[in-house]
């Protein structure tokens, strides 16, 4: 990496951000064509779990901290629901991923603002 004092601002970690942003374009495209194909009782939880805990680690670390939040609080609701899902967690499942490809197609930094603040109250009603 670079000498920087700040390493995020290294032309190295810009190139992983870069990469794993490319990356999880793929994966929430997959993973919603998968959620919206999908009937109540037909899709395992580990389909879902696995990539968003992938995203839920690393979207904080490489910028996207709104994103990991929505994927760990998918995660977290997912732990408590039916395997393979059911129709509510199915429910969730698609709002939590329809977010995150908007703010991912956005390329939504950060912690969102009160915007940010908005979507995962909206995303926490859906599950309460």
């Amino acid at each position: 990496m670079s000498a920087s004092i700040d390493p995020t601002a290294s032309p190295e970690w810009e190139q992983a951000r870069a990469e794993w942003y490319g990356q999880t374009k793929i994966e929430l495209q997959r993973l919603q064509e998968t959620v919206n194909g999908a009937v109540p009782g037909s899709l395992n939880l580990d389909t879902i779990y696995a990539p968003m805990h992938d995203m839920a680690g690393l979207a904080g670390v490489l910028g996207y901290p709104l994103l990991g939040k929505i994927a760990r609080s998918l995660i977290e609701t997912l732990r408590k629901g039916a395997n393979p899902l059911d129709d509510k967690m199915l429910m969730v499942a698609k709002a939590h991923i329809a977010a995150l490809v908007a703010l991912h197609a956005k390329d939504v930094r950060g912690e969102g603002g009160p915007a940010g603040v908005a979507v995962i109250a909206k995303l926490a009603s859906i599950h309460a």
